[in-house]
């Protein structure tokens, strides 16, 4: 008597992320679920794949994510994504938490439904990101705690307050505490945290983190007892740095994430699958990064049956041409093959920009006399230098920014408060401004500039298009809406991509830099990262945790 199945997949080199090998055998699928792998005559299949030549390996996942950060809804993420070869995500709806509040993550979860993508979320930890910044929302223990009755909740995201913990504030330990009684588990953001701080989070519970850099920060972590996300976005390349320290002993204690990347890197190099092609090229090998990209990530957040070709797991895998550069033939989610449909995107009403930004904001007197205190931007990197130059001032003491040193000012957008102005190298502009609601964490408005009208042209056309990014030169604007708390489109991915080529375009002819100048400022905003950043309230030093002014 043989049992009925729907798929077998044969022919292929399948991996064994168990053993590391890869084993020429068929594969039996039913029902969403791998039923057996093996030669067996107790299973007719109603569809047999010829793979022969082909390697299968299970569906990528991406360990820590914010979807807004491609600036496209869940379910156009989703389409993009699994045409990389990802079908499981863990997701952190930070972003629009800080925004829209509880409103905002009940919006992810809908509009994740509308996707095939295996979409899970971890709580923000932080709304606000400090005390430091006003955010749309404030969030503590007891608005969270409802949402874990979600399946798609899977635990408690990126813990970034390392001083609530540390000083064991009540509602931080609350959050951890419902975390861990819902059966979930917590997310590290262990930015800078030495190894004795890392003890302090190993105490709480909180197991993972996205946030080294170097190879002796990733060994540290893993001495902690901690799984470490290599993180590859577009601005954080931190990959090839981290690789230096994964070994055949240590490797289970490695996958991967994208953390923060754009819909236009994401469909010119990839997602996961860049992160496995850099791996492999970098000397991983391939058995190892498919794992790390699979079943690691699936035992770094606590889930079973997830991450391998194995009977009894999900049905998630990807049909290969070439291992070594990821080479997708097929992507099978949840047991069948994917096929790109279009879905309505859903819409989050109610979100304005609600500030005044005049001239007078902008207005930088300073003493010829003094250096001042500057952010310097570090490419492709998140954090910042502090450097204390002198900059140029004309007869009345008025700042006068240039290529070199540029004005930023970061705007309060939700009840308007006021804003903060300081000074900032390395964005190289020629001339003109560029704007953004997208401001980590909080995403107030950030603006910079070397001309004061395209500033404000910058913000005011913010206004008028509920949110977005903008270049202004001479009068001239380039602005790509996003209407969705200022933070996503509501376009499919293929004309969103189209909007940021030509915002790109219109940043070329105003700077020269390779990176990109909208993730990277939208990093000038957050308080928590190393070492001088820009909030509504002013200049604030991160190592010395306070508010700075710009002369002392």
């Amino acid at each position: 008597m043989t049992t009925s199945v729907d798929f077998c997949l044969q022919g292929a080199n399948v991996l064994n992320v168990f053993t590391k090998e890869f084993e020429q055998k068929p594969v039996y699928i039913k029902e969403g679920k791998i039923v057996f792998v093996g030669k067996s005559d107790a299973y007719e299949a109603n569809v047999v794949v010829d793979c022969s030549g082909k390697y299968i390996v299970p569906g990528l996942i991406d360990g820590h994510l914010h979807i807004e950060s491609s600036l496209l809804t869940p379910s156009e993420f989703g389409r993009l994504s699994l045409k990389q070869g990802v079908t499981r995500i863990f997701a952190d709806p930070h972003e629009i938490a800080s925004v829209a509040g509880v409103s905002g993550i009940q919006y992810m979860i809908d509009s994740a439904k509308k996707t095939p993508l295996h979409v899970h979320y971890m709580l923000p930890s932080s709304v606000p990101c400090t005390n430091f910044e006003h955010a749309g929302a404030t969030l503590d223990a007891d608005a969270l705690k409802p949402f874990y009755q979600h399946n798609e909740i899977a635990g408690l995201a990126e813990v970034m307050d390392y001083p609530a913990v540390a000083g064991q504030d009540p509602d931080m330990l609350q959050k951890i505490q419902d975390a861990r009684e819902a059966g979930k588990h917590v997310d590290g953001h262990g930015a800078g945290l030495t190894p004795a701080q890392l003890a302090v989070y190993r105490a709480y519970g909180i197991d993972t983190d996205h946030e080294a850099s170097t190879k002796q920060e990733a060994l540290d972590r893993i001495s902690a007892g901690m799984n470490i996300f290599v993180r590859e976005g577009t601005v954080e390349r931190d990959e090839k740095e981290l690789l230096q320290a994964v070994t055949p002993l240590n490797q289970s204690h490695f996958s991967f994430a994208t953390d923060d990347k754009s819909a236009a890197d994401i469909q010119a190099e990839g997602s996961i699958n860049f992160n496995v092609a850099l791996s492999i090229e970098e000397g991983i090998a391939p058995e190892i990064a498919y794992t790390m990209s699979s079943f690691n990530a699936a035992k770094a957040h606590h889930l079973e049956n997830v991450g391998a070709i194995a009977p009894g797991f999900e049905a998630d895998l990807l049909i290969l041409n070439d291992l070594k550069t990821v080479d997708i033939e097929q992507t099978m989610i949840a047991g069948e093959f994917f096929e790109d449909q279009k879905e309505p995107v859903l819409w989050l009403p109610g979100q304005q920009i609600n500030l005044t930004f005049d001239k007078k904001d902008l207005e930088l007197k300073l003493d010829s006399n003094k250096p001042a205190h500057i952010i310097e931007i570090e490419p492709h990197h998140i954090t910042t230098k502090h450097v204390v130059e002198t900059v140029n001032t004309d007869e009345d003491g008025n700042f006068l920014p240039n290529e070199t040193h540029a004005k930023v000012a970061v705007a309060e957008r939700y009840h308007d408060l006021g804003s903060g102005l300081g000074v900032i190298k390395g964005l190289d502009l020629k001339s003109g401004a560029i704007a953004s609601t997208i401001a980590h964490d909080s995403h107030n408005v950030i603006v910079a500039g070397v001309d004061d009208d395209d500033m404000l042209l910058a913000v005011s056309k913010l206004k008028e298009i509920g949110g977005g990014q903008v270049v202004v030169q001479d009068g001239e604007i380039t602005a790509l809406p996003l209407p969705i708390g200022g933070l996503m489109s509501d376009q499919p991915y293929e004309d969103l991509i189209a909007m940021q080529d030509q915002l790109n375009e219109a940043f070329a002819q105003i700077s020269d830099l390779d990176f990109d100048p909208f993730l990277t400022l939208s990093f000038m905003a957050l308080p928590v990262i190393p070492s001088l950043k820009i909030t509504d309230q002013g200049l604030f030093d991160v190592e010395k945790f306070e508010f700075i002014d710009i002369q002392d």
